[in-house]
């Protein structure tokens, strides 16, 4: 398998042999020195400054010591859970979110320069120290501006005006909010919004109407491996991904069969991004302008949520901005 971070080709049991062994060779006192010294290590990016050998054996070495790439926390807690299965007929991935742990953090990302800007999907999970990431809405690949609202952390990223909107509270609080389309809106009630579509499952229906929403783009329309988000009646926030090519009324059958009563298609095909506890489930084939991340430790969160979207103003009563 090729490592995403460094582009060498390494074994799965290479990988994990190497993992398991080293630390069984250290004094508890090396560990935990060692720990630091590569937390800091990701933490400061001082990882771009390595390549090929030195950096895999490192990241691997990480690994092992539960130092992930792209997270310093140890591992993800049965609040947030991964699985491969299999819904109305169809392969899917699954990662479930408890909304019901208060330390369970959603939120979002834009790109380090800002709108109108990409970057590479292993970059920005290595800026920000997610337990996971996915790919957020959709985008222009000539402008590079999003489709839709994209709030974080309280602040107005960016106002797109299209599509049904995954809205969230600081409190775990969720829900599917569809502006009028183009219409200004006040999203100061969320500490994260990002407005994607179009709406697969609502209130337990699933039905899929693209164009109200504003989506005309035969791409979207046709058959495309899929990324979608709903929300079960117990609060448990799903994530699920496909491989495989299918329709958008495909999607809304396997969201509603892993019992979403709500849920809303998220951008993929090209741009599909999965990213979950230090592995790469599925990489995109282009650099991306947003994500959605998730946190199992709200600490990690507060200490890096000032890389997420810099410089930006609190979403209260937005300026109406329509972007081709």
């Amino acid at each position: 398998m090729r490592d995403e971070l460094t582009g060498i080709e390494m074994g799965t049991d290479t990988q994990r042999s190497i993992g398991r062994s080293i630390p069984n060779m250290l004094q508890p006192s090396l560990i935990l020195r060692f720990r630091s010294r590569i937390s800091k290590w990701l933490e400061t990016g001082c990882h771009s400054r390595y390549r090929g050998f030195r950096a895999a054996s490192c990241l691997m070495f990480a690994g092992g010591l539960g130092l992930g790439a792209g997270t310093v926390a140890s591992a993800a807690p049965k609040s947030i859970v991964l699985e491969h299965t299999v819904a109305a007929g169809i392969p899917v991935i699954v990662l479930t979110v408890d909304l019901n742990d208060a330390n369970i953090k959603v939120t979002g990302m834009i790109a380090e320069h800002g709108r109108g800007h990409s970057e590479r999907f292993a970059d920005m999970i290595h800026r920000t120290h997610p337990t996971a990431a996915l790919t957020g809405t959709y985008f222009c690949e000539q402008s590079l501006l999003p489709i839709g609202d994209i709030v974080v952390d309280g602040k107005l990223c960016h106002t797109g005006g299209m599509g049904t909107a995954l809205c969230l509270t600081d409190d775990n609080q969720c829900s599917f909010v569809a502006p009028r389309h183009y219409t200004g809106i006040d999203w100061s009630d969320y500490d994260f919004v990002c407005a994607a579509g179009p709406r697969l499952v609502n209130k337990g229906d699933a039905s899929v109407h693209p164009g109200p929403e504003g989506f005309h783009d035969r791409s979207l329309l046709g058959s495309a491996s899929r990324l979608a988000v709903g929300l079960t009646a117990h609060k448990k926030l799903l994530f699920v991904a496909t491989r495989k090519p299918i329709q958008l009324g495909q999607m809304a059958k396997v969201m509603k069969k892993l019992g979403c009563v709500d849920a809303i298609n998220l951008d993929a095909g090209g741009s599909l991004g999965f990213y979950h506890n230090a592995k790469f489930e599925i990489a995109p084939h282009r650099k991306l302008t947003n994500l959605i991340l998730i946190y199992d430790d709200r600490a990690r969160y507060d200490r890096f949520k000032h890389r997420l979207a810099p410089g930006l103003e609190v979403a209260s009563r937005p300026t109406l901005e329509i972007h081709p």
